[in-house]
Parts: C-alpha cells; structure tokens; sequence
C-alpha cells in the first residue's frame, strides 16, 4: 500500500479510535494538519465528505470530529472561504430529527457562526454530554458565496450523481465491525485519483448536433486547413472578466475584499477602462463601496472623472456620514485630481458640523482628531486656500481647543496668517 494510501487510512483509522472522545477538538485538527501537506487539504476534506455522507462515520463523535477538521482545514490559516462551506449548509437542513443529528446541527452552527475559537480546546465526548445551546446564524452570506460558486461550476457538473457508494456494512455474524480489506480498497480508490468536486460524480454527455452545410461557394474552405486565416484560434473573455468585476464588486459592497481580490479587481479595471461603467456600480451604492473598500472607491472614481456621472458620485460622497474611509478617500482624490473648490469646501464644512453636531464625548474626540488631521494635510499640500476658509477652521479649533491636533492646526492658521502678512508688508522671511 502506497504512502498516500497509508495516510488516508492513518486519518480513518484516527477518527474511529476510542480515545477520540477525551482529545481535544484543535488537537485531532493539528495531528492531521501534520500529517497532510497542505497541497492535500482538498483531498483530505472531500474524502471526509464522503465517509459522512455515505454513513462510513457511524458515530457522532466521529462524524463532529470531522466536522470540525473540514472546517478548520481553510480556517486554520486566516482564509475566510472554504470549499465546504457548503457541505456543512447542507447539513443543517437534514430532516432527522434525533437528539444525535440537532446535537450536529447546533455544533456546525457554532462553527459556521463562531470559528473554532470557543470550540477547539473541548472534546467531542463533552459536545455529547453537555448541551449545546443553538446559536443565531446569517445564512445570507453563505448562501451568496454558494450561488457565486455554482456558478462557476459547468451545469454538467452540477447536474451530475455522486460516483461513490458506501464502503460496506461488515462482517456477517459480526455487526458494527468493518472489513479492514473492503475499508482498504475504499481508500485506495478514492486517494489514487484526483479528488476533487468535478470529478466525484457521474455527469450527463452533452452533445451538439453538427451544423448543416450552407447553400454559398465559400462554405467548403473550412475544410480546407491549409488557409490559415480561417484557422485562426479566437478566444472572447470580455465576458468572463465583466462577469467576474461584477461579482467581486457586489461583494465589495458588504465586506471587505481579501488582498488577491482586491489585487484582481483593480487589475481588471486597469486593463479595460470602459469596465467601470458596466460593473453595476450606482451613486446610491458608493458609501457602501467607500466603508468597505477605499482603496477601490478611489480607483473607480478617479476613473469616473472624465464621465458625466462625476458630479452625482461627488455630490453622494459629500454628503455621506463622515468617517475615517470617506476622509481618506477625499484626501487621495484631492492630491490625485484638481476637484471642484465648492465640493472641498462643502466636505469641510460637513466635517465641521459634524464635529459640532456629536453627543458622545469619546466618538467627538476622535472624529475631532481625524478631520484636524485631514485638515492640516490638505493645507500642506495647498489643496485649498486657507483665507476662504480662516474664520469656519479658526472657530473650529477654538472650540476644540482641548484636543492637541485642533492645537496644532491652530498654531499652522496662525504660521501661516503671520508669513502672509509678512509677504504683505515686503518683508519675506
């Protein structure tokens, strides 16, 4: 029997152990985390898929100890989707109805809900003999990732069987002993073939009927392979990218994007600049773009200035709650594009009036701190001219006068009121 084969037996053989009820959930994760590359982990879940789907996991200790690992598979190093986040959606609307399967559901809740973090340092025997309190779960997100990855799926694919059938009931005369042989010959079939989604069902042929030959003289140079220009192999992806931008902005709009996301994104838009006018992307949804994404708000509307829509997306972004996202990204279109005097000037005025206008002390200081410091930068790049705005920043900083940054910004006033009127009376400094 190979390594491979080995080790996936090594991972049956781990779960059906009776001492799996007194270790530690993070332990069993860790000792088969160990064992298998991280290459593997794909395999190592789909094949635990399997056996629980297939009833090779009798017991419910093994079955939430599997559970567990499929889980803490991709979770295990900071990755936020996983391949089987759907399997375990799938799980919770079994119909069974047992104290065995509501004591699973509500453990794949805590999972899907909570992350491993109050589950990892318990035993399975504990999950069994204490009660698991249900807890709440916001199944929209799973559900969109799910519709987003069916997606991508070929429809043979989805309409496909499983290809696998259970391993065997035992050995006559002795039940709940398995065959160690028919076990053997399970594992081998499944690890010395690619695992993986696609391939672990029976999927329809499709067929296409062959085209009927057309009534011109021309038709017959398609048989004729020495003509290369008619040969020529053509592939079309503006689809598949637009497509593409278009999911991962919809998801932009709820959550924060991963680092390789956002990177794909940003390349996509660089790569076709009319991309940013079909993506689905309206003035009414940029502050949730700009809470969740700045740094893809900025490149959008950096790439929107030319358009005849700019004015509505300022207009949005002006008159949206102040934050540090919506401060950042004026402050990078200030010294990235010439924007209109009046919407700066509004913008400020907005951050002042709301500085004023907050009841609780804590938020206001904050809030005070962050629009001083976007103030001071934009007087220190010369975005705007300090006199059209003296007695509104001026009486700010006066109000304000017990925050250090409000401080600061009225010793840069005064610096620069004092280097002015040394201009004016023909002394330069």
């Amino acid at each position: 029997m190979s390594n491979a084969v080995q080790d996936y037996v090594y991972l049956y053989e781990l779960l059906m152990n009776k001492n799996i009820e007194h270790q530690p959930f993070e332990l069993i994760s860790a000792v088969v985390q160990q064992r298998f590359n991280h290459g593997n982990y794909l395999s190592v879940g789909t094949l635990l898929t399997l056996l629980i789907r297939h009833g090779d996991l009798p017991g419910i200790l093994q079955r939430i100890s599997a559970f567990y690992i499929i889980y803490d598979l991709f979770h295990s190093d900071g990755q936020e989707e996983s391949p089987f986040s759907e399997f375990l959606l799938a799980q919770l609307h079994n119909k069974d109805m047992s104290a065995g399967r509501q004591i699973e559901r509500n453990f794949i809740v805590h999972l899907l809900a909570n992350g491993t973090s109050d589950l990892g340092k318990q035993t399975p025997g504990h999950i069994l003999k204490s009660e698991l309190f249900p807890t709440t779960l916001d199944l929209s997100f799973f559900k969109s990732q799910s519709c987003d990855r069916q997606r991508e799926i070929p429809a043979a694919a989805r309409s496909g069987v499983m290809n696998c059938a259970a391993a065997g009931t035992g050995i006559p005369n002795h039940p709940g002993q398995q065959q160690e042989s028919t076990v053997r010959e399970m594992m081998e079939g499944l690890t010395l073939t690619d695992v993986s989604p696609l391939n672990n069902s029976l999927m329809p042929q499709m067929y296409s009927v062959a085209p009927p030959l057309m009534n011109f003289e021309d038709e017959l140079v398609w048989f004729d392979l020495t003509v290369p220009s008619y040969h020529k192999p053509m592939f079309d992806s503006t689809n598949d990218i637009g497509a593409q931008a278009k999911r991962l902005i919809e998801r932009a709009l709820t959550q924060a994007l991963s680092l390789p996301d956002q990177q794909l994104l940003l390349d996509e838009l660089k790569r076709d600049p009319n991309l940013v006018y079909q993506i689905g992307l309206t003035p009414a949804k940029l502050p949730q773009l700009v809470e969740n994404n700045p740094i893809i708000s900025i490149e959008i509307l950096l790439k929107l200035m030319d358009s005849m829509q700019i004015t509505e997306y300022l207009n949005v972004l002006v008159n949206m709650e102040i934050t540090l996202h919506s401060m950042e990204v004026v402050n990078r279109l200030t010294t990235s594009v010439d924007l209109p005097t009046e919407f700066v000037h509004l913008y400020i005025s907005n951050c002042i009036s709301t500085c004023e206008t907050v009841k609780d002390k804590y938020m206001q200081t904050r809030l005070v701190r962050l629009v001083c410091v976007f103030l001071q930068s934009l007087i220190r790049n010369k975005i705007i001219n300090v006199k059209d705005l003296f007695i509104e920043v001026q009486a700010f900083c006066v109000g304000f006068s017990n925050t250090k940054e409000a401080v600061g910004l009225y010793r840069l006033l005064k610096h620069l009121e004092m280097d002015e009127g040394q201009q004016n009376n023909g002394n330069p400094k």
